[in-house]
């Protein structure tokens, strides 16, 4: 049976993940023009369209022309004969020293094949783009950094990011839900993110900068235990004149899933529970309500929507990015302090438009948004479509006291996994975390949250330097 195009190039994607890790296990079996080819080739045979200019050392200035649609005649060859003589070798062979070698057997086939797209590329696209610039989408590629939803636990990933800037591997596209929206919108604001500065307002943030008791209509989401306002954050993410910071004003393009709930299936979700007090406190409301989210995990309630894909839904202000994506159902209401005319419209029309009562945590469709994150490189939305997709993940069955009561949840949520391992080369499962509950974590659990994400980038970090590493154009003479 014949591959759709799309699994044809996630195969290869693949396929080029698979040569990385082995040749960083192995780097004495192929020598490194031949890896370089194999890699050069596998980035080419994936191309279908880019943006001349967008690619390039980072911080070097370049202008950016219109997209270019290629022919697809020379790469779809490309492609057919990679699949036929890599993906075995790559994909199916256990042995990390035979995969190499195998891969090693196939390096002359793969370099004429591969000067031939290359040219009749440059010759077909002769007033599009030049044989350097074409080279330099080739070569280069960028970090898409995808981090999931969680509640607290998500506080891991600033110390992740943190680590990332030290190593001066920033990412050129954010896609986030729930937590990792609202962490991925803040980090978004500058190209170089001030970690320092992130971490000392987190700790400065009181319970009545965030939340409230929640409200009776007009909320953009669904009912909550708690009225989710950020007024704090509402408040970081505007422009010296006071005027709102648009998801279109980031420094770094960013992407938030939200989910709507369907208005055919809304009469039929579980009431919210009977509002009371707990002996223990808020933490035991929002455990009693996050066990409710069963009902929400499914393709007939919730229906994904990325914020930020399209040049309409740039023009939301980021703190309703971050709200909607945040807004757990039965857990968090999102109703902003201060309402802003231009995203409510824009809401308004989403809702007509794909028939919806109301919206809320992106989580409940893809809690690791890594397949809306590849759609959205495919789509244009960074220029280049060379991209190392990382995901981030801290939602998973944990048997520590903080976590194991949430396993139904948990496993509710790794089940939406399957569907999105195709469209990430790496996952990094954090643990541990804070509790998911702990929304507000203490100075103390910010810090325990830093040193833990800091700490568990160690796995990820020779794999990402050397992905992230220009390849050299191959010598076709």
């Amino acid at each position: 049976m014949s591959l759709s195009e799309e699994d044809a190039l996630l195969r290869i994607k693949r396929m080029e993940a698979s040569l990385i890790r082995s040749h960083l296990a192995h780097s004495d079996v192929l020598p490194k023009a031949d890896y370089q080819l194999l890699r050069y080739a596998l980035v080419l045979a994936r191309l279908r369209a880019f943006s001349p200019g967008a690619a390039g050392p980072r911080g070097e200035q370049r202008e950016v022309r219109k997209e270019v649609t290629l022919n697809t005649s020379p790469v779809s060859s490309l492609r057919q004969l990679l699949l036929d003589t890599l993906y075995v070798p790559l994909r199916e062979q256990r042995n990390i020293l035979l995969r190499l070698s195998q891969a090693r057997q196939q390096v002359d086939g793969v370099r004429t094949a591969t000067a031939q797209a290359r040219r009749e590329l440059i010759a077909t696209h002769a007033h599009d783009f030049s044989a350097a610039e074409l080279d330099a989408e080739l070569c280069h590629k960028v970090l898409v950094l995808m981090p999931g939803g969680g509640g607290g636990s998500g506080f891991v990933y600033i110390g992740l990011v943190a680590r990332l800037k030290a190593e001066g591997l920033m990412p050129s596209y954010i896609v986030g839900a729930s937590i990792g929206a609202l962490l991925g919108g803040l980090m978004a604001r500058d190209a170089e993110p001030d970690i320092d500065a992130l971490m000392a307002w987190g700790k400065g943030l009181r319970m009545r900068q965030i939340f409230s008791r929640p409200t009776i209509g007009g909320a953009l989401s669904l009912p909550g235990a708690v009225r989710l306002h950020l007024r704090g954050m509402d408040q970081m993410l505007r422009h010296p004149d006071g005027s709102p910071l648009r998801i279109k004003d980031l420094a770094i393009p960013y992407d938030a899933l939200i989910a709507g709930v369907k208005l055919s299936a809304y009469r039929d979700l579980p009431a919210a529970p009977e509002r009371r007090s707990h002996m223990l406190g808020a933490p035991l409301v929002v455990a009693e309500r996050m066990l409710q989210l069963l009902s929400y995990f499914s393709p007939h309630v919730a229906k994904g929507i990325v914020l930020g894909r399209d040049e309409v839904t740039r023009e939301m202000r980021v703190v309703d990015a971050i709200g909607l994506s945040s807004a757990i159902p039965g857990v968090l209401q999102y109703a902003p302090w201060r309402e802003d005319a231009h995203s409510l419209k824009i809401l308004s029309d989403l809702r007509e438009t794909h028939k919806l009562r109301a919206f809320m945590d992106g989580g409940t469709v893809a809690n690791v948004p890594a397949r809306a994150a590849w759609k959205g490189v495919q789509s244009g939305r960074i220029g280049t479509r060379n991209a190392y997709y990382l995901a981030l993940d801290c939602f998973h069955p944990q048997w520590s006291a903080g976590h194991a009561w949430l396993i139904p949840v948990t496993q509710a949520i790794q089940a939406q996994l399957p569907a999105q391992r195709p469209y990430y080369d790496w996952l990094v499962r954090f643990q541990p975390t804070p509790s998911p509950v702990n929304l507000l974590p203490t100075e103390a659990v910010f810090d325990k949250a830093f040193q833990w994400g800091w700490q568990q980038a160690d796995a990820i970090l020779p794999q990402l330097h050397e992905a992230l590493k220009p390849l050299q154009v191959p010598d076709f003479t």
